[in-house]
């Protein structure tokens, strides 16, 4: 009974995707043979394409692009006719559907692009050359290409220079690209494809794809591809040794020189001040013969000898503590740390092996 139920399932789902395909092919053969109806039947395949099967979206590419050129759309029918002839690589499509006349004409509008515009049919690099250690890169690459139609060749790169030349067609071929010993520091390189037709080489098309490269390497490696340094995370080198200052003696030393210089100079002129003061300003002011003014202006002078003393005394005294100088005797001695150097030795080893995993992965992508 389920058996049943399953082929009267498949029947119908048969019945609306044949009616489906009916509907577009129907609607294409009644209007392919009035152009002024272009617009409407390309709005109308377009609307349809998302849900066609490959091949018939391989017969909508070409038809599209047809109706295209004959609305005198350049852009869109290369953008139709790209995608028949690289997406669906102009695979032979059935167009019995359509008036003979018509066929005929998009038949021949096919064969004119597949003569004149040549499709890649492959770009890649081959398997070996695409998976690579980043610190031992081979010195050349090798790249498949094939295209629809023969043609001559020449790949630049990056700056412009000639990388390789020769003839393409519709078989594989290797070409061998040079690489610079910088190659794997940057993530990308652009090239150009410049392929000339061998029966019209006046006809020159441009091509252009990248190298992407995708660096691998274990999650506790930090690794910079542009300055090739490679660390471990939460891991850093160790001093191996340090230096320690030893005092082999001390002593205090009296300066001589600076007491005599500061300390002395002060007392004694601070002495002066207060021997004068003491001395000739008061026996002056006890005189009885000394005039009233004299002896006010006598108490002021006095006043002021008395803290020309005190302040050169002060002076004098907070030198005291600069006069005595502790003199070491010291040497500097370096002691090895044989532990960090130990750890040191399996940083490196650790770094190297985690080195040796680092690798680039290629890819090709077409521009």
């Amino acid at each position: 009974m389920a058996i049943k139920k399953g082929l009267c399932f498949g029947a119908v789902l048969l019945m609306i995707l044949s009616l489906a395909a009916a509907e577009w092919q129907n609607e294409t053969a009644g209007r392919i043979v009035r152009e002024k109806e272009y617009p409407l039947l390309v709005e109308s395949l377009q609307k349809q394409f998302p849900a066609l099967t490959d091949s018939e979206k391989a017969a909508v590419s070409l038809i599209i692009g047809y109706c295209q050129s004959r609305l005198k759309d350049f852009q869109a029918e290369l953008f139709w006719m790209k995608k028949y002839l690289e997406e669906f690589r102009a695979v032979d499509v059935k167009l019995g559907f359509l008036p003979a006349g018509s066929r005929q004409k998009i038949l021949q509008f096919r064969t004119s692009w597949q003569k004149d515009f040549p499709v890649i049919w492959e770009l890649g690099l081959e398997t070996t050359d695409s998976d690579f250690a980043y610190f031992a890169p081979p010195g050349e690459l090798k790249l498949r290409l094939q295209v629809s139609v023969p043609c001559n060749f020449q790949l630049f790169g990056r700056e412009g220079d000639l990388l390789a030349q020769g003839v393409l067609g519709q078989e594989v071929r290797s070409v061998a690209v040079p690489i610079m010993t910088d190659f794997c520091k940057v993530a990308s390189h652009g090239f150009r494809l410049l392929l000339t037709l061998r029966h019209a080489p006046e006809k020159i098309i441009e091509k252009y794809f990248t190298i992407e490269l995708e660096y691998l390497y274990p999650e506790d490696v930090e690794f910079d591809p542009l300055s090739a340094e490679v660390k471990l995370k939460g891991r850093e080198l160790q001093p191996e040794s340090k230096s320690e200052t030893i005092v082999l003696s001390q002593r205090t030393h009296f300066d001589k020189k600076l007491f005599k210089k500061t300390v002395l100079k002060n007392f004694l002129i601070g002495a002066a001040f207060f021997i004068v003061r003491s001395t000739l300003l008061t026996s002056t002011m006890d005189n009885p013969e000394t005039s009233l003014f004299a002896k006010s202006a006598l108490y002021g002078t006095r006043k002021v000898f008395n803290l020309a003393g005190i302040g050169f005394s002060l002076a004098a005294l907070s030198q005291l503590p600069k006069l005595f100088k502790r003199e070491k005797t010291v040497e500097e001695k370096t002691v090895d740390l044989p532990e960090a150097r130990t750890a040191n030795e399996n940083l490196k080893r650790d770094m190297a092996a985690g080195r040796e995993k680092i690798r680039v992965r290629l890819s090709v992508q077409a521009i």
